[in-house]
Protein backbone atom coordinates (compact mmCIF):
# COMPACT_ATOMS: atom_id res chain seq x y z
CA UNK A 1 0.00 0.00 0.00
CA UNK A 2 2.51 2.57 1.56
CA UNK A 3 5.69 2.65 -0.48
CA UNK A 4 8.88 2.77 1.69
CA UNK A 5 7.07 2.36 4.85
CA UNK A 6 10.15 0.84 6.23
CA UNK A 7 11.66 3.79 6.69
CA UNK A 8 9.01 4.18 9.25
CA UNK A 9 8.65 0.76 10.53
CA UNK A 10 12.36 0.43 11.37
CA UNK A 11 11.71 3.51 13.59
CA UNK A 12 8.70 2.18 14.97
CA UNK A 13 7.96 -1.57 14.98
CA UNK A 14 4.33 -1.71 15.27
CA UNK A 15 3.26 1.42 13.20
CA UNK A 16 -0.23 2.18 12.20
CA UNK A 17 -1.89 5.03 11.11
CA UNK A 18 -2.90 6.37 14.37
CA UNK A 19 0.18 6.78 15.17
CA UNK A 20 0.53 10.14 12.77
CA UNK A 21 -0.15 12.35 15.20
CA UNK A 22 -0.45 16.05 13.25
CA UNK A 23 0.59 17.39 9.90
CA UNK A 24 3.03 20.20 9.88
CA UNK A 25 3.54 20.88 6.56
CA UNK A 26 0.93 20.71 3.79
CA UNK A 27 2.63 21.25 0.17
CA UNK A 28 0.39 21.43 -3.88
CA UNK A 29 3.05 21.03 -6.79
CA UNK A 30 2.26 20.36 -10.67
CA UNK A 31 4.71 19.66 -13.14
CA UNK A 32 5.08 17.94 -16.33
CA UNK A 33 6.41 14.62 -17.03
CA UNK A 34 7.07 13.45 -20.09
CA UNK A 35 4.64 15.70 -22.09
CA UNK A 36 1.91 14.94 -19.20
CA UNK A 37 0.38 16.91 -16.15
CA UNK A 38 1.16 15.63 -13.22
CA UNK A 39 0.32 16.81 -9.54
CA UNK A 40 1.99 16.01 -5.85
CA UNK A 41 0.26 16.70 -2.50
CA UNK A 42 3.94 16.37 -0.10
CA UNK A 43 2.29 16.53 3.47
CA UNK A 44 4.80 16.23 6.37
CA UNK A 45 3.61 14.11 9.79
CA UNK A 46 4.12 14.34 12.99
CA UNK A 47 4.50 10.38 14.21
CA UNK A 48 4.76 9.31 18.13
CA UNK A 49 6.07 6.10 18.32
CA UNK A 50 4.96 3.47 21.34
CA UNK A 51 7.74 4.46 24.14
CA UNK A 52 6.80 8.48 23.26
CA UNK A 53 9.45 9.39 20.66
CA UNK A 54 8.48 11.65 17.83
CA UNK A 55 9.15 11.71 14.20
CA UNK A 56 8.87 14.31 11.53
CA UNK A 57 7.85 12.06 8.27
CA UNK A 58 7.64 13.47 4.91
CA UNK A 59 5.03 11.83 2.63
CA UNK A 60 4.26 12.03 -1.54
CA UNK A 61 1.14 11.60 -2.72
CA UNK A 62 0.53 10.85 -6.39
CA UNK A 63 -1.89 12.90 -8.30
CA UNK A 64 -4.65 14.05 -5.76
CA UNK A 65 -7.41 14.62 -6.71
CA UNK A 66 -10.63 16.30 -5.14
CA UNK A 67 -8.54 17.64 -2.33
CA UNK A 68 -10.69 19.69 0.70
CA UNK A 69 -8.47 20.58 3.88
CA UNK A 70 -9.14 22.20 6.41
CA UNK A 71 -6.92 23.98 8.91
CA UNK A 72 -7.18 26.68 11.17
CA UNK A 73 -3.93 26.97 13.13
CA UNK A 74 -0.14 26.51 12.77
CA UNK A 75 -0.10 22.61 12.71
CA UNK A 76 -3.38 20.58 12.74
CA UNK A 77 -4.27 17.28 14.70
CA UNK A 78 -5.57 14.16 12.53
CA UNK A 79 -6.53 10.84 12.67
CA UNK A 80 -6.09 9.38 9.17
CA UNK A 81 -7.37 6.46 7.06
CA UNK A 82 -6.38 5.29 4.06
CA UNK A 83 -8.74 3.11 2.25
CA UNK A 84 -7.65 1.08 -0.82
CA UNK A 85 -10.35 1.91 -3.58
CA UNK A 86 -8.67 0.48 -6.24
CA UNK A 87 -12.45 -2.03 -7.15
CA UNK A 88 -14.06 1.14 -8.02
CA UNK A 89 -12.04 1.31 -11.14
CA UNK A 90 -11.41 5.19 -11.00
CA UNK A 91 -8.78 6.26 -13.39
CA UNK A 92 -5.88 7.85 -11.09
CA UNK A 93 -7.63 7.07 -7.71
CA UNK A 94 -5.90 4.04 -6.08
CA UNK A 95 -6.11 5.40 -2.54
CA UNK A 96 -8.60 7.83 -0.79
CA UNK A 97 -7.26 9.20 2.46
CA UNK A 98 -9.56 10.99 5.00
CA UNK A 99 -9.64 12.34 8.73
CA UNK A 100 -12.05 9.94 10.21
CA UNK A 101 -12.70 12.05 13.26
CA UNK A 102 -12.03 16.10 12.51
CA UNK A 103 -13.57 15.14 9.16
CA UNK A 104 -10.93 18.28 7.95
CA UNK A 105 -9.31 16.05 5.52
CA UNK A 106 -10.20 14.06 2.32
CA UNK A 107 -8.77 13.56 -0.75
CA UNK A 108 -7.60 10.55 -3.72
CA UNK A 109 -4.28 9.85 -5.38
CA UNK A 110 -3.01 7.16 -7.05
CA UNK A 111 0.44 6.17 -5.42
CA UNK A 112 1.66 7.22 -1.59
CA UNK A 113 5.26 6.67 -0.79
CA UNK A 114 7.26 7.56 2.21
CA UNK A 115 10.05 9.91 1.73
CA UNK A 116 11.75 10.58 4.65
CA UNK A 117 11.66 10.11 8.26
CA UNK A 118 13.56 12.00 11.46
CA UNK A 119 13.51 12.68 14.76
CA UNK A 120 11.42 15.59 15.89
CA UNK A 121 10.97 17.09 19.52
CA UNK A 122 7.71 18.99 18.11
CA UNK A 123 5.23 18.72 20.82
CA UNK A 124 1.66 16.92 20.75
Amino acid sequence: MIKNVELITNEIQDFSLINIKLITGFFVSFYKEFEENKSLLEIDFVIEGENGNKFLANFHFHNPQNIRYESGGPYHQISIKIQDIEDIGWENKRYEVIDFEGDTLQFYCSDIEVMSIKGTIYSI
